[in-house]
């Protein structure tokens, strides 16, 4: 038996940031014009549909009740983590629907962040949407800039500690994971880790075969 692992690099959507969303919105606008913004909504809205066919076609191959769920931004787990993400569904996070729905087929979601850098990432991100001014806002975003590539880091790495402790063998996880983040390094070497490229047909292979080794693929990028 070997514990199984696919990463799937995700591209959030603006209905994922919450109270920000309005700001963060404006901002686009703002930056790239109506158009574009159209466009990328369009993309991401795609992207979304297909990872949704492919998680259903990957849960037809397993037994869904070994699948641990880890989702970026949950800090807790279990009964209140699922409650979380049935709100982000009922909202229309297009994420949070593929997890509900795995969840409801028998998935069980695991705590996957650290909620002290969580809330320290929030806040410093908070302070540069609400900036009032362009050149405000960029000095906040130089002034963080280090900061927030370190709390990156080490979310990432909280996140592979969370699995290796958490995932056991025979079970298969499912991480999704905003597709800036680098975790793959991070994850145990005992792990049979697939990084999704979005090939159904390699995503297939991979969880039929035993562990010989590491199955990563590179993953295309989203939109």
């Amino acid at each position: 038996m070997t514990r199984k692992l696919m990463l799937i690099p995700i591209v959030h959507s603006e209905k994922e940031m919450g109270s920000l969303k309005s700001d963060i919105s404006e901002m686009i606008d703002r930056k790239f014009g109506k158009e574009k913004r159209d466009q990328h909504r369009r993309d991401v809205a795609l992207f979304w549909e297909n990872l949704r066919t492919i998680i259903q076609a990957v849960l037809a191959q397993i037994d869904v009740t070994a699948v641990r769920i880890y989702q970026d931004g949950i800090p807790i787990g279990g009964e209140v983590g699922a409650k979380l993400v049935a709100m982000g569904a009922q909202d229309g996070v297009p994420n949070h629907q593929i997890v509900l729905s795995i969840i409801d087929q028998g998935g069980v979601l695991e705590k996957t962040e650290s909620p002290a850098l969580l809330k320290e990432e929030y806040g410093i991100i908070k302070a540069i949407v609400n900036a009032k001014t362009d050149p405000e806002r960029e000095a906040l975003s130089e002034k963080h800039k280090h900061r927030l590539y370190e709390l990156t880091i080490e979310r990432d790495k909280y996140i592979a500690q969370r699995i290796g402790e958490s995932l056991t063998d025979g079970q298969y996880g499912l991480l999704f994971i905003g597709a800036t983040h680098n975790v793959a390094p991070y994850i145990p070497p005992d792990i049979d880790l697939f990084v999704c490229n979005f090939v159904l047909n390699d995503i297939l292979a991979w969880l039929k075969r035993g562990r010989a080794g590491r199955g990563v693929a590179i993953a295309e990028k989203g939109p």
